[in-house]
């Protein structure tokens, strides 16, 4: 026997109504068959056969006793701020190791290719059809998104999204109709919901 433990990626779906289930489900069937889905609520006969059939991979959890927990982040509590000490410049070399790191990427994203960091994402160039983007931090996107991006940061920049194109942000499946496209825009998290800006 064999016993590993993986991490997996998990939408956690509670269904009120068969109907917006079922048309939510249409829209995003593509997408969420990249992630295990936990489904609690009424899952009528309906439900269970176009789940069947679809070929996701799923878990009814209405008799589960796990509790599960959110993804969002709590803001760190302020602390006092400590009176500053008389100003001594730091040597250039000493600054830069202060910086915040990221990840850049100055090319397409290809199809087929998986990228999953801990650390801000920065790309100038398309993420392809079939290809995968996944930071637990912020990202900027500075070409269409035709692949399936997902961030858990604090925002993430973009330029537009095409019909074959997926976004998740801190948890919820961005609707590609709320962006325009060839536009910068800065996605945000306020009050449990997303909030879109155009970057003039």
């Amino acid at each position: 026997m064999k016993v590993t433990q993986k991490n997996v990626r998990v939408f956690h779906i509670e269904i009120d109504d068969e109907a917006s289930f079922l048309d939510y489900f249409r829209k995003n069937s593509l997408l969420l068959k990249e992630f295990f889905l936990l489904v609690e609520g009424n899952i009528t006969k309906n439900i269970a056969f176009v789940l069947e059939q679809s070929g996701v991979c799923y878990k009814d959890i209405n008799h589960c006793t796990i509790r599960f927990g959110g993804i969002k982040k709590e803001a760190p509590a302020l602390e006092e701020v400590p009176l500053k000490k008389e100003s001594v410049t730091e040597p250039v070399a000493e600054q830069s190791k202060q910086l915040p790191k990221l990840k850049l990427y100055d090319r397409p994203i290809r199809s087929g290719e998986e990228i999953v960091e801990s650390l801000p994402i920065v790309i100038f160039g398309r993420v392809n059809s079939g290809a995968k983007v996944f930071s637990e931090e912020s990202i900027s996107i500075y070409g269409i998104i035709d692949g399936l991006v997902q961030c858990d940061g604090d925002y993430i920049v973009l330029s537009g999204i095409s019909p074959r194109g997926h976004l998740i942000f801190n948890g919820e499946i961005v609707d590609r109709e709320m962006l325009k496209q060839n536009v910068l825009q800065k996605i945000v998290m306020r009050d449990n919901a997303i909030e879109i800006k155009e970057i003039v």
